[in-house]
């Protein structure tokens, strides 16, 4: 008897848990640029490019909900004529990883905020109009960022997200920069953001 009472003890926590527990599957584009500081002759310009994304989630409540956002991003920028004599541009291939809390305003409306690491896997520079791959990296390997942004439902299934990610770190690595005359700009800083737009399909 007291075998048959943990066995359903057991099956309801289990029930309980699976219906709280969500998959969504997404995808769209990447908006990115490099916001540089106190560097004027340094002029990058935002790239287009793609992320997928993968993203288990907890609901505590109705509302309420706990994720984990896992991507496979691609994001860059392109050099101005002016900046560089070679290079037009780079990109860089990052797995993403964005723990978030989603909370429902109402049914078709949240708003969603975390913390995220970007883990930089490939790293290519554009010249003469073909992409080469970086044989020495001018990027940090991880990139540490922000994430706000807002989903709309258009059924219980299918949403549209659209989120803000800012750096919190350096994006250039071990790099000096100087002026015309060589000499060091100190305080200069370049941090990766990236404006985010795709849509999402919830499984479960």
């Amino acid at each position: 008897m007291k075998n048959i009472v943990f066995l359903f003890i057991l099956f309801c926590i289990s029930v309980s848990v699976s219906a709280q527990l969500g998959l969504s599957l997404g995808g769209g584009a990447n908006f990115s640029n490099l916001k540089v500081d106190n560097l004027d002759s340094f002029k990058p310009t935002s790239s287009t490019n793609y992320f997928l994304s993968v993203k288990p989630e907890f609901h505590l409540t109705e509302n309420l909900c706990i994720a984990l956002d896992i991507q496979f991003s691609q994001k860059g920028f392109g050099l101005n004529a002016d900046t560089t004599d070679f290079i037009d541009g780079y990109k860089f291939q990052y797995l993403d990883i964005i723990p978030q809390v989603q909370y429902k305003l109402f049914k078709q409306l949240a708003i969603y905020g975390g913390l995220g690491v970007g883990i930089r896997g490939s790293e290519k520079y554009k010249i003469r109009d073909a992409w080469e791959e970086a044989v020495t990296k001018v990027s940090s390997g991880t990139d540490f960022t922000y994430v706000v942004g807002v989903r709309i439902f258009a059924t219980d299934k299918l949403f549209l997200q659209a989120h803000y990610a800012g750096g919190l770190t350096s994006f250039y690595k071990d790099t000096v920069f100087t002026d015309p005359q060589g000499n060091e700009i100190e305080n200069a800083d370049t941090k990766l953001r990236n404006f985010q737009l795709g849509l999402g399909y919830q499984l479960f």
